[in-house]
């Protein structure tokens, strides 16, 4: 069999909503070690029957719904691709909108120290790094093999204004209260008694600690908006992502400490991020 015809088998396939030729070609890169140009140039080529078994076996995977980067092991994200494993949250696109209003706000006021929390592979963290360049970020989280995926990731992309802390949230900061201009945040905020057939099976082969959180979500969040407070300086700001439910009460929990609070929609037209200036009081 040859590529082509491989892809011609794919076709056969397209009913399944999980499946497209861009995952194809992603797993035909992946496995033949070549990228799209050379494959779409060598279109007739003859694939190896090990190949072939591999080809198909990936993309098995990704029939039974396993996110692509999962099988390949890499990601794409705003200007970067980063290294990734299952079981490490995959940041979604809509996230990118929050880097790029953190990165505008950051070079508007030439802010230097930026906290990114619940890290993951840190690819929100490594952005802004390498967006804003006279920064210092420092991205955390609970999970030793997120911090060394992130390392690891910041090595490889050659970012060198961005260290990786191990943290539950705040628990390893004490040293830099009222430090930060500014921190950004993913956390986990839905619903852990939420049981509904679309979060299971969208979400069945993700990490559950970074999506699910207590309190009908908000628990996490409630934390992070709290203690943001003492670790930010003066009029420091807090960008917080949630879900498009959780507008109005996140809008409440941060007018207790915060002030020029707004939210923002993502591609879907939806409430997803909101943003907050530290009080004085």
């Amino acid at each position: 069999m040859n590529i082509l015809q491989w892809l011609t088998n794919i076709n056969l396939y397209k009913i399944n909503n999980y499946i497209s030729y861009n995952d194809a070609f992603l797993i035909l890169e992946y496995v033949l070690k070549k990228n799209k140009i050379w494959i779409l140039s060598n279109i007739l080529k003859k694939i190896n029957c090990y190949k072939l078994g591999i080809l198909n076996f990936y993309f098995i995977k990704r029939l039974r719904g396993e996110p692509i980067y999962y099988i390949i092991n890499k990601g794409f994200f705003r200007n970067i691709s980063y290294k990734i494993y299952s079981d490490i949250f995959i940041p979604r696109c809509d996230t990118e909108l929050m880097v790029d209003y953190a990165i505008n706000l950051i070079n508007l006021n030439n802010f230097s120290n930026i906290l990114d929390l619940g890290t993951g592979s840190g690819v929100i963290a490594l952005c802004i790094a390498k967006s804003c360049i006279r920064t210092s970020v420092i991205g955390v989280d609970i999970n030793l093999l997120c911090i060394s995926l992130a390392k690891y990731n910041a090595n490889f992309l050659n970012i060198s204004n961005v260290s990786f802390i191990k943290s539950n949230w705040f628990s390893s900061l004490n040293n830099k209260k009222n430090f930060f201009n500014l921190i950004i945040s993913n956390p986990p905020y839905i619903n852990n008694n939420d049981t509904s057939l679309n979060v299971i099976n969208n979400l069945r082969f993700e990490s559950y600690c970074s999506l699910f959180s207590e309190h009908n979500g908000l628990s996490d969040i409630w934390i992070i908006i709290n203690n943001s407070f003492y670790f930010l300086k003066n009029k420091g700001w807090l960008i917080l992502e949630h879900s498009h439910e959780h507008k109005d009460i996140v809008k409440y929990i941060f007018s207790k400490k915060f002030y020029n609070i707004f939210s923002y929609k993502d591609y879907n037209n939806l409430y997803r991020f909101t943003i907050g200036q530290k009080d004085i009081f």
